[in-house]
């Protein structure tokens, strides 16, 4: 990404697709759909890389995140996983039972 000063606190950034945001530093705030329709969005990737090119953001203090979120993610996932085998084990036994009843009813 190419970030660009315009004015104070006022830059626009361009991404390797050639897409150019503006980014509001006051706000802060981005003209990326990201930013203007995820509500949950405080902060986008270009505000972000803004943040970096200025020095505002401890590169080292955000791989340390980045990993921290990866590893939540790995943990996560593999939560997940064993939720979803024991859900399939649980629908095994029911299917058993189901089979078994209609034996028994004579279906």
């Amino acid at each position: 990404m190419t970030v660009i000063k315009e004015a104070d606190a006022l830059f626009s950034v361009t991404t390797q697709s050639g897409s150019e945001y503006t980014v509001d530093l006051r706000e802060p705030a981005c003209t990326c759909p990201d930013f203007e329709y995820r509500e949950s969005v405080s902060e986008c990737k270009h505000i972000r890389r803004v943040r970096i090119e200025l020095g505002q953001v401890d590169v080292e203090t955000l791989e340390t995140e980045l990993t921290q979120t990866v590893d939540n993610l790995e943990s996560n996932a593999a939560d997940l996983e064993d939720q979803a085998q024991e859900l399939t084990n649980t629908a095994g036994k029911l299917r058993d039972a189901l089979d078994r009843l209609e034996e028994v009813s004579g279906r």
